[in-house]
């Protein structure tokens, strides 16, 4: 039997052909698709854990579907409700729908693209936009966010050189999830990043492109370590991200599942954000689907039941404690590569 993904997978793929074909694209099929995600990620985050996971597929399709859920759960951590959120997924979900109008040979391409072969795709927007107006003109918001979604806030973007507040925040959010997935994806010319690596990446190389607010819900809500990720912890014990914690994005709740010798023990769930003296100490393996089963992400302000309210000194203690963790993770990354 089809996983809802797989499903969801299907109806894209039969969206593409349309466009392929140059019939009608059916939009209210991909409405419900839209329905399905928000819905999803109102009672779970088991989609965000499979989008993560480097789902098996045509590296277009399953980055349209992404793109919907990782944007959704953004858009919830911006405050989106209701209509907006249901648009939200939409356009994630079409953002990139101008690509099926391309030469397939083209988009199979491994190698370096020529001038004229980039010039070509960067108008995959514009024709995107003229794809889903041509559906209804009643959906004319959605034609604008998807030529919109390559767009980037200091103006570098395409196709029209947009900056800052010219670009719509939705297709601001497909943009930044967009470069998120693909470096959490496998290419042919390159092997993904665990998720940790890309957000790095992302809050380094991107900074410029998105605004802050975007990026910091990006982080916020999944995290540096997201849902479903295998890590050892400073103790050697190992464990798999079973909540997110949006204040300490460093100190999510693990789920220990085995000892720093490597033997199974008793589930157990450390969180982090109550113990400063373990932290992680590195990612061994990136989010494998269905390892989250329950509603998992700790919402803003954090709260714990039971738990004395965080001082001020104790929060400046996590984050010296983290900093010194990822500088010393790093320097520990940095031996292996010139080892």
């Amino acid at each position: 039997m089809k996983t809802w993904y797989e499903r969801a997978i299907q109806t894209l793929e039969e969206t593409a052909v349309a466009v392929q074909e140059r019939h009608v694209v059916q939009i209210r099929s991909l409405e419900g698709l839209a329905s399905d995600v928000v819905a999803s990620l109102h009672k779970t985050d088991e989609l965000v854990v499979e989008a993560l996971s480097g789902p098996p597929g045509s590296p277009l399709l399953t980055n349209l579907l992404n793109v919907a859920i990782l944007g959704t759960r953004v858009g919830l951590g911006l405050g989106y409700y209701g209509e907006e959120l249901h648009r939200l997924a939409l356009a994630g979900l079409v953002h990139d729908i101008g690509l099926f109008a391309m030469p397939a040979g083209l988009l199979s391409k491994t190698g370096r693209l020529t001038p004229e072969e980039r010039t070509l795709i960067e108008q995959h927007p514009d024709r995107g936009y003229d794809i889903i107006l041509a559906c209804d003109p009643a959906y004319h918001w959605l034609a604008q966010l998807t030529r919109q979604a390559h767009e980037r806030w200091n103006g570098q973007g395409y196709p029209h050189g947009l900056q800052g507040r010219q670009i719509h925040e939705m297709a601001q959010i497909c943009g930044l999830v967009d470069v998120f997935d693909a470096l959490v994806s496998d290419r042919p010319y390159r092997v993904r990043l665990f998720p940790h690596q890309a957000m790095k990446e992302v809050l380094v190389a991107e900074r410029a492109t998105f605004p802050r607010e975007i990026l910091k819900a990006l982080v916020e809500q999944l995290s540096v370590y997201p849902l479903g990720t295998t890590v050892r912890l400073t103790t050697g014990d190992v464990g798999v991200v079973v909540k997110i914690n949006s204040r300490y994005p460093l100190r999510p709740v693990v789920k220990v599942i085995s000892t720093d010798r490597g033997e199974e023990t008793q589930p157990r769930e450390l969180d982090l954000s109550l113990i400063p003296l373990i932290t992680i100490l590195e990612t061994l393996k990136p989010p494998v689907a269905g390892t989250v089963q329950a509603r998992t992400i700790v919402s803003r302000p954090y709260r714990p039941v039971a738990a004395a309210k965080v001082s001020e000194q104790f929060t400046a203690l996590l984050e010296s404690l983290d900093a010194i963790a990822s500088t010393l993770q790093e320097a520990v990354e940095t031996h292996k590569r010139h080892s």
